[in-house]
């Protein structure tokens, strides 16, 4: 009997067994029960968010593209005068203009020549910080972005600068546009007189050296004559003593032989050289082989005038205009946060106030 009242009586449960489990409806019930403070938490954060956009300063972004050249806007620096010496092609001029875009040498000097005009805008210049904090803070406004060869179907580079003024940003952004080709501009110049120089002066090195052949030979044959004529009117040779035949064949004859007469002619036409060629540009120098040729070049490279006003190494797609919204703070976004945010903080508050109320009861 005590055997079969043991196996019958039922287990018994521990209590307590499952306190630390969750239960939801009793969660729901307690945000209902708090509902006060999940509207609290959410008003408290949609008013510092209304403070916050009503406080700060709205930053605007300004934007500067520029494309390839066209193939006119580099003629100039691509005349036929140049052939060998200097020739710019379109990528190349673009390659010239996205170095000295991306060149802190470039963003460095303007912004030290536009120091009075960034001090005069409030906020984009610390008097206690250091001229290379003010640089840096500076720099880090302007950023550039450069296509992509694979995704993008033109070639371009994107220059942004952001500032709470629009106007100040949109003038900032096409002076340091302007200000850089420019720069690149001129030190392409730089580079092509330097290589015509150069070139000139590889020419009329060759050309004095030429020169100095001929009249040194020239007067080395007039020489050669004199000495001949001498000869031949001591011994009485007037007249050359061979045929036609004879003198234009492969064996020189000593010069005296071809007799005064001739002798005397040959330096009578050698010293009438230069008032035969009198009426020529160069003169004389007509009669030095090649020497024509190199004097031609080296007028056609001094006389070169280059207009480096219509030389344009990339193209002005869009200048920096005023836009017409910030991009910074975005009022919607801070919006809809702060309320996401008040309900996580109200929902927090409730739990915790509910909480704290069962352990009022229980002590």
């Amino acid at each position: 009997m005590n055997q079969r009242t043991a196996t019958t009586q039922p287990p018994l449960v521990e209590l307590g067994a499952h306190e630390d489990e969750i239960d939801l409806f009793d969660l729901w019930d307690d945000l209902v029960s708090n509902k006060i403070w999940v509207g609290l938490g959410m008003i408290v954060c949609v008013a510092l968010a209304v403070a916050y956009l009503t406080v700060v300063k709205p930053v605007y972004e300004v934007k500067s593209v520029i494309k390839l050249a066209a193939e006119r806007d580099l003629v100039a620096v691509n005349a036929p005068e140049l052939s060998g010496v200097y020739s710019l092609g379109v990528p190349a001029a673009f390659e010239h203009a996205k170095r000295a875009l991306l060149s802190k040498k470039y963003h460095r000097e303007f912004y030290q020549k536009n120091l009075l005009k960034i001090k005069a805008l409030k906020g984009l210049y610390s008097p206690l910080l250091s001229e290379a904090q003010n640089f840096s803070n500076f720099d880090k406004l302007l950023t550039i972005n450069l296509s992509n060869d694979k995704k993008d179907n033109e070639t371009f580079i994107a220059i942004n600068f952001q500032w709470r003024d629009a106007q100040q940003a949109a003038e900032l952004l096409n002076d340091y546009v302007a200000f850089t080709l420019k720069g690149r501009i001129s030190e392409i110049k730089q580079t092509l007189e330097s290589k015509r120089l150069v070139r000139l002066n590889k020419l009329e090195y060759d050309a004095s050296i030429i020169r100095d052949k001929y009249y040194s030979k020239k007067t080395q044959r007039k020489l050669q004559l004199d000495e001949a004529l001498v000869i031949a009117k001591n011994v009485g040779q007037v007249e050359s003593i061979y045929s036609k035949s004879d003198i234009l064949g492969s064996f020189k004859h000593p010069l005296y032989m071809y007799g005064a007469k001739a002798l005397a002619a040959e330096e009578n036409a050698l010293n009438q050289r230069e008032s035969l060629a009198k009426g020529f540009p160069h003169g004389e120098e007509h009669f030095i082989a090649g020497l024509s040729s190199i004097l031609f070049e080296i007028t056609q490279l001094r006389n070169l005038k280059i207009d480096y006003s219509k030389v344009n190494i990339v193209q002005l797609d869009e200048l920096a205009q005023v836009p017409l919204s910030p991009v910074k703070p975005r009022k919607l976004l801070v919006l809809v946060l702060s309320v996401v945010a008040g309900g996580f903080l109200g929902v927090m508050l409730a739990l915790i106030m509910s909480a704290y109320k069962r352990h009022i009861k229980r002590t």
